[in-house]
């Protein structure tokens, strides 16, 4: 199972939020080349980068710093956060980011992401649930969109793969919601990426274990945190 470590930026800046909520944030480094170059170290394949200033804006915000670390950092990135047009995915990809994560603009703009998922492997689905409905605008708003079911439906268009996210377990570091995660590994039939929630190393062999299992999990707070280091992270999911 892949970890993907998670850089989450505000004004350039790492940071975590406490069940995304934007009141809440802990900065953990103002250099992230630095940051993804150290997990790159650890062994990082992928890296999850999260623009949060471009997700309220609903455009991007931080791609310069992004190209940045594609451009100092021997890493594939997947990068979500304000990508609502054909414009941003050139964009991104300009910048050298690997896959595009479409988050908000799934349910705001289903015409834009019909197109995108035409892409194929370049453009991942990101569904946050917030009392299994789907969150949007930076987990600021929550559609009636059902969880599973609209997954379902993205995958009849051609989603090729999902990353998804229990808000209320992302940053509080109480370990995964793993029944809905279960319940959607159930639901769909391509590749599902876990977030939110791992605070031990426990949790992450405990996805693992799940039938059918996550193909990866993202790690953030946790790896700040220092409750496990990033080789440690990744042993644990070959286990």
């Amino acid at each position: 199972m892949l970890i993907l470590p998670a850089i989450d930026l505000i004004d350039g800046n790492c940071v975590r939020l406490y069940q995304g909520d934007y009141g809440q944030v802990t900065k953990y480094s103002e250099d992230p080349v630095a940051t993804a170059q150290s997990f790159v170290d650890g062994g990082a394949e992928w890296l999850h980068i999260v623009d949060l200033d471009g997700a309220k804006a609903g455009q991007p915000r931080n791609l310069e710093v992004i190209r940045k670390i594609a451009a100092e950092v021997n890493v594939k990135i997947e990068l979500g956060g304000g990508i609502t047009s054909t414009e941003h995915l050139e964009a991104a990809s300009a910048a050298g980011v690997a896959r595009v994560i479409l988050g908000s603009a799934l349910v705001r703009d289903p015409d834009f992401a019909k197109e995108a998922l035409k892409l194929g492997e370049s453009v991942v689905c990101g569904l946050d649930a917030r009392d299994g409905k789907v969150a949007v605008g930076g987990w600021l708003e929550t559609s009636t969109a059902d969880l599973i079911e609209f997954a379902q439906e993205l995958e009849s268009f051609g989603a090729r793969r999902f990353i998804v996210t229990d808000i209320a377990t992302d940053g509080a570091l109480q370990g995964p919601n793993f029944e809905l995660m279960q319940r959607f590994l159930n639901g769909v039939s391509v590749p599902v990426i876990a977030s939110g929630g791992v605070a031990e190393l426990t949790d992450i062999s405990g996805l693992r274990q799940l039938s059918p299992a996550p193909e990866g999990v993202i790690v953030g707070k946790a790896l700040y945190e220092n409750r496990f280091t990033l080789p440690e992270a990744i042993a644990a999911g070959r286990i």
